[in-house]
């Protein structure tokens, strides 16, 4: 795909035709932008979007740059005023990006991986490693959609330790997460509190700063935080050998900890890699809506 910058941040789509004599789009997919001072950013498919910054004329070869989402992007000219993208043109060539481009993964070692502990299900009775014909049984089971694209992302990425979490949620049963009466949430911190958004949350379900602190402030792991008001809350701390590379913050409310801990006599690591597991899938249904072909 080929584009523009207009004077007003927005971007304008060019035939190809109109790509420097100089210069070609690559086979795969990818997303050129045309910019002041004969320069170009091109972001190709690689690695979930790689970019870098040239001169349609430079002998010198072309500059890593890193794109994030809302996040203004300066680009440097020698001998000139820098080149500034607003955060919203950042954003739409991401999106471009990705929607031109196929989801990061491999099919088979995606369902290879997942029947292992859903082999009981139908779809492993038919041609599974037929990627297509896969796709099409996912859209009648919005559990395998969700399970399968957190495995095929997660094993893309090498975190491993997400099959551990995916397990727990089959274990529990999606649909358990999925009754309206039922309600469990996940934050995530480097530092000893999350962020401010995450804060405003805990505050509406009734946990206090001051509580939060306190507990963080033990070193132990899990801890786990009970409100009468609202239900339960368990810090989990994560690292490597005695050290806290970040904390989980499951939230799950009384009818869901009651069901899972006093009716399953579930361990609370096991309840919150079931609710980590959730989050998971969801967040993976979200990341496949960027990618081409998603529906």
């Amino acid at each position: 795909m080929l584009l523009e910058l207009m004077s007003n941040g927005t971007l304008a789509e060019l035939p190809p035709e109109n790509i420097p004599d100089s210069l070609n789009l690559p086979d795969e997919s990818s997303v050129m932008l045309l910019l002041p001072h004969n320069k170009y950013l091109l972001g190709t498919g690689n690695n979930g979007g790689k970019w870098v910054y040239a001169g349609c004329r430079d002998v010198s070869p072309p500059k890593d740059v890193y794109l994030y989402d809302g996040e203004v992007l300066s680009l440097v000219n020698d001998g000139a005023q820098p080149t500034i993208l607003p955060a919203q043109t950042v954003s739409a060539l991401r999106r471009k990006l990705f929607m031109n481009t196929a989801p990061p993964g491999r099919h088979t070692a995606t369902v290879l991986m997942l029947r292992t502990f859903m082999r009981d299900h139908p779809v492993f009775s038919s041609d599974y490693l037929d990627e297509k014909a896969f796709s099409r049984e996912m859209k009648k089971d919005p559990v395998l959609f969700r399970v399968y694209w957190a495995l095929r992302f997660a094993l893309s990425r090498g975190e491993i330790e997400s099959v551990r979490r995916l397990k727990a949620w089959l274990r529990v049963g999606p649909e358990l997460f999925m009754k309206p009466e039922n309600d469990s949430r996940i934050w995530f911190s480097l530092a000893d509190l999350p962020d401010k958004e995450a804060m405003a949350e805990l505050g509406e379900l009734s946990f206090t700063e001051v509580e939060l602190k306190r507990s963080a402030a033990q070193n132990l792991s899990p801890i786990v935080i009970y409100n009468p008001l609202s239900g339960w809350l368990v810090l989990g701390r994560m690292g490597r050998e005695n050290s806290t590379m970040f904390i989980v913050w499951a939230y799950l409310n009384h009818e869901l900890w009651h069901e899972l801990r006093e009716r399953r006599k579930m361990t609370v690591p096991e309840i919150v890699n079931a609710v980590w597991g959730e989050y998971d899938t969801l967040q993976a249904v979200n990341e496949r809506a960027k990618y081409k072909g998603a529906d």
